[in-house]
């Protein structure tokens, strides 16, 4: 069974329900259809704050978080579409920040959900 995680941005909580990634998660659709046929359970939805902290360093409460995904067994977190840059596909400085983090504790990063 593969165990997932699914990171988007604190902004998108204005506009964002999750609706889109669960359900794109569910049916195997966009960045999900790699698990077509697997098993996949969601270990977490969490959201990034770096923007609270003007992209500085993940805070001790998102180093908690990211050891928490690691211990749950996530091999794999998916950055939302709502944290890319939509002219670059990109991420900004706090998401390439907690990317990193995450790959330091063996998780794949994958860009897109929906």
């Amino acid at each position: 069974m593969k165990r997932i995680a699914i990171l988007t941005c604190l902004k998108a909580n204005d506009v964002c329900a999750g609706c889109s990634c669960l359900s794109a998660l569910y049916e195997r659709r966009g960045a999900f259809a790699r698990y077509a046929g697997e098993e996949v359970r969601l270990t977490a939805f969490m959201r990034c704050s770096a923007c609270r902290r003007d992209g500085g360093e993940p805070d001790a409460g998102e180093i908690e978080k990211l050891d928490r995904l690691a211990k749950e067994g996530t091999e794999a977190v998916h950055v939302g579409v709502c944290a890319l840059d939509r002219a670059s596909g990109g991420m900004c400085p706090g998401m390439r920040r907690l990317a990193e983090e995450c790959r330091a504790r063996g998780m794949e990063v994958v860009l897109r959900t929906h």
